[in-house]
């Protein structure tokens, strides 16, 4: 950042000398950035705030008369829920993806866990599955559409699905049912056979 005042000559008088010098302090204490160099990649790093006269560590303030934007380093919870990015009124929210992909692999034929979301941050999802039979020539392509009644307690939480476009190479090869336990929606499969891999993608709304 450049902060600029007026040039001094020597034919100035005392007093313009001085009013130079109010403006020159004036702006290194309301604008200025104070760095700590970093000698080990060569690079400068914000260490304190970028705001007139309030130091708070850790953080850049950019404010005008009707906006104030604080960017700062998030908690051990913004961490943790992955990305996050910063509201206009300076606080920070996570970003949850809606789109995912994923893949598992069967053990035995009774029931597993395909996929799971969060019942506070979707109300439903719309599965694409691709089912492969890795002991025989089998293969499975289906749709899933998914909604829950968003209930934690009491009424029962449920969850409801509706199997469409299903397409086998060699029969069906899984059957698939969701359930929900009030902060999550599961997608189940009862596979037809022991040892079978689903790639699936998920898109939640």
């Amino acid at each position: 950042m450049t902060v600029t005042v007026q040039a001094i000559t020597n034919t100035n008088t005392m007093e313009f000398w001085l009013n130079r010098t109010n403006e020159l302090a004036n702006a290194m204490t309301t604008v200025a950035v104070t760095t700590n160099s970093n000698t080990a990649v060569g690079n400068a790093a914000i260490s304190s705030a970028f705001t007139a006269n309030v130091l708070i560590a850790n953080t850049v303030r950019v404010s005008n008369s009707t906006a104030n934007v604080v960017i700062g380093v998030p908690n051990t919870t913004m961490i943790s829920s992955g990305d996050y990015y910063l509201n206009a009124n300076g606080s920070w929210a996570a970003i949850v993806t809606p789109v995912l992909a994923g893949v598992i692999t069967t053990t035995g034929t009774g029931e597993q866990e395909v996929d799971n979301y969060s019942t506070t941050d979707y109300n439903g999802a719309e599965y694409f599955l691709h089912v492969k039979n890795n002991t025989a020539n089998g293969y499975q392509a289906t749709k899933i559409l998914t909604v829950h009644n968003g209930n934690t307690g009491s009424p029962t939480p449920n969850a409801y699905s509706t199997e469409y476009a299903i397409v086998t190479s060699n029969g069906v090869l899984g059957t698939f049912t969701a359930t929900s336990n009030g902060t999550h929606v599961r997608l189940l499969v009862t596979p037809a056979f022991s040892n079978t891999t689903i790639n699936f993608s998920r898109v939640s709304f």
